[in-house]
């Protein structure tokens, strides 16, 4: 795979040509074209300057660069834009000044001449590209469809408007490129969260270096005002952090040692030494943002159907102009230069840019906007099935509860509560489950265990002073035969068996997070809701009570709660799962779209979910439904209004209402009100 950069790609058309151009050669298996970023991976082998000769021959002046691995794609912004519109700007304000005088002061016979050369000057660029592209069989684009315009319009004597017409469009494609431009930066802004240089303690003295350079193990010296360039954990130091700028959650958090920190949080009070556990290029961050990024080249069903649309429709229309031009002169005695002029502008009015434009720039902006609050979705394929949902399942611990085990009651059957309690602890010490942090808490190891190994879904097994010892629920009592006296009660519990007799249990409380309720309550108004949980029936069964949950299953083992959700996928529910962790990595990938919560840094939740959501709350996935119906509705809206200008300009250009000057804006203008549109998605704050 081979990653290039676009340099000054400002045409949404071009951009599909490209993408399939490069698609058919016969070395290259698979290329994918992201307009807003311009980013295209090849899969096969294609030089640079292969692909160089090939894009020139769709659109002058890109600039190919090969994007070496790891290396980020951002598009570049800042002056260039600005000082480009502003030359643009000039040169039309000198074209505009020499029409007038042609027009209105030099009355010579070479009137027409000066006309022409203004002309050939105002689109030298449009005509040497619909030149190219006619060379290389691309002959419906805009510049080919502006070039016939003008020219035909020159032809039948509107030399003005003719003229008038290059120069409207040469501004509207400007400003066009500028907003473009501007709305690209402002979403990747979002998107970006990366620290460029770290203080970094060697020998003794602390250093500044760039955060590319810094290594696993390092400590880093984070000050008030500092962001953090890498993850790590706090060795030293206590006091607040933000961590708005990746999870949306503008409260600040208490940190000390033994906290773990993500690149990007932003000490706001006391001083930290922070232990680097990943590089800023492996930071959870960084992966996220790379994995976003990859996503985008997977074009949504909307914005595939919209590029399909445009091959077939402008041609179309082009053959409608030939008829307007040729069939009422011919057929009904109609005047040549009339129907000519208005062919022309329905040539004009066909250019496909703005239908092309708005689908990939609304999805870019609803997955900006989304970031904002740390929420990360993989690109409009995830984006759209969100709006398509029909049900909602979650995981229980750790996502709709808080996974912070209390100590509720201890029922010994045998020995002592301290002896059960170390004994658990003793069994527990490598595990990393919340439940074995809890009894830790609670109790010390009183040795080793030995022959260690985890009971999927069930509990642990070890030796311990040559007795085998297990740990874990219901469903492990099951599986080992061993007899329970003790009344069932819905809440976890925790038994402990050794040589094959139970001493006891330990019970556990685990609260529903803040807002959960909340949350639900509104999902539940257009989504079916779903609660999957390895925990007891009985337990599961009173939280999604609680709840207000539609459907409780208790009793699952990882994979069974992929068995649970085929059950509703079969009955044609397109299904959004909610987890937080490893665990739930195969229903993750399962769903029409997987939801990680809370991930902290887990890989496999990051690589395998469609969305990401930093911290743990789930009050912001309501919104996250709300924004992908809102971004759908302006994809939509966005085609029917630039349609319906399309075609009310046709109707006005045939009464002759309207002449070249509006049949440009049906392009350019309208172009320039679906970009503000879809961004205005950036500001959206969701239905109240």
């Amino acid at each position: 795979m081979r990653t290039y950069e676009l340099k000054n790609l400002n045409c949404a058309n071009c951009a599909a040509k490209i993408e399939a151009r490069v698609g058919e050669l016969p070395q290259v298996a698979e290329a994918k074209l992201d307009f807003i970023s311009k980013r295209l991976v090849v899969d096969g082998g294609i030089s640079t300057q292969e692909l160089q000769q090939l894009v020139d021959s769709i659109e002058d002046g890109v600039v190919v660069v090969e994007k070496n691995a790891g290396e980020k794609g951002h598009h570049e912004h800042g002056e260039g834009e600005e000082g480009d519109l502003k030359k643009e700007i000039f040169a039309i304000a000198s074209a505009v000044m020499a029409a007038l005088l042609v027009q209105f002061v030099y009355k010579g016979r070479f009137q027409t001449a000066l006309w022409g050369i203004l002309l050939i000057a105002a689109g030298f660029d449009i005509f040497k590209s619909a030149v190219k592209g006619i060379k290389n069989g691309e002959v419906f684009d805009e510049n080919f469809l502006m070039s016939v315009a003008s020219v035909a319009a020159f032809y039948i004597g509107e030399h003005g408007e003719a003229l008038g017409v290059l120069l409207f469009y040469r501004l509207g494609e400007a400003l066009q490129d500028y907003a473009l431009d501007r709305a690209t930066e402002s979403v990747e802004s979002l998107l970006a969260r990366d620290e460029d240089t770290a203080h970094v303690e060697k020998d003794g003295a602390v250093v500044e270096v760039a955060a590319e350079d810094v290594a696993v193990g390092d400590t880093i010296i984070l000050r008030a005002g500092d962001t953090l360039a890498a993850d790590g954990e706090v060795m030293e130091g206590e006091g607040h952090i933000s961590n708005q700028h990746m999870t949306g959650e503008s409260a600040p958090i208490y940190a000390k040692e033994g906290a773990d920190m993500m690149a990007g949080a932003i000490a706001l009070d006391g001083a930290f030494k922070v232990r680097v556990t990943k590089v800023a290029g492996e930071s959870t961050m960084a992966k996220i943002q790379g994995l976003v990024a990859d996503a985008r080249l997977n074009k949504g069903k909307t914005e595939a159907w919209i590029t399909r649309f445009a091959s077939i429709y402008t041609p179309v229309v082009v053959a409608l102009a030939v008829l307007v031009a040729v069939l009422p002169p011919l057929a009904f005695s109609g005047d040549w230069n009339t129907w000519i002029y208005k062919a022309c502008a329905f040539l004009i009015i066909s250019c496909p840019c703005a239908l092309v434009l708005s689908v990939p720039l609304s999805m870019f902006a609803g997955v900006g906007r989304a970031s904002k609050d740390g929420m990360f979705i993989k690109g409009s394929t995830s984006l759209e099935a969100l709006a398509d949902a029909d049900a909602i399942a979650f995981d229980k611990t750790g996502t709709l509860t808080d996974g912070n085990f209390t100590l509720a009651q201890v029922d010994v059957l045998k020995g002592t509560e301290e002896d059960l309690l170390a004994l658990a602890a003793t069994a527990e010490q490598y595990s990393n489950h919340p439940i074995a942090r809890s009894i830790l808490e609670k109790a010390t190891p009183q040795g080793t265990p030995e022959n260690y190994r985890e009971l999927s879904g069930k509990g642990i097994s070890c030796t311990v002073d040559g007795k085998i010892v297990a740990a874990g629920n219901d469903a492990m009592l099951q599986a080992m035969g061993v007899e329970n006296p003790l009344q069932s009660i819905p809440k976890t519990s925790v038994y402990i068996v050794k040589d094959g007799e139970l001493l006891g249990r330990i019970v556990f409380s685990d609260s529903v997070k803040p807002g959960v309720k909340e949350a639900l309550k509104k999902l539940s108004g257009f989504l079916k809701t779903y609660l999957f949980s390895g925990d007891k029936k009985e337990l599961v069964d009173a939280v999604g009570k609680e709840l207000g949950i539609d459907e409780s299953v208790g009793g699952l083992l990882p994979g069974e709660k992929v068995e649970a959700l085929n059950r509703a996928l079969k009955r044609n529910e397109k299904v959004v799962y909610v987890g937080d962790g490893i665990n739930d990595a195969p229903v993750l990938a399962k769903s029409d779209v997987g939801i990680a919560m809370g991930t902290g840094g887990s890989d496999m939740a990051i690589e395998t979910a469609d969305v990401v959501i930093l911290g743990d709350d789930i009050g912001r996935i309501p919104f996250l439904f709300d924004l992908s119906k809102q971004t759908r509705k302006i994809c939509y809206g966005n085609i029917v209004f630039a349609l319906l200008v399309k075609v009310l300009v046709v109707v006005l250009n045939m009464l002759n209402i309207a002449g070249l000057w509006l049949a440009v804006f049906a392009d350019v203008g309208v172009s320039l009100i679906c970009v503000t549109i879809a961004m205005s998605l950036l500001k959206y704050k969701g239905r109240s």
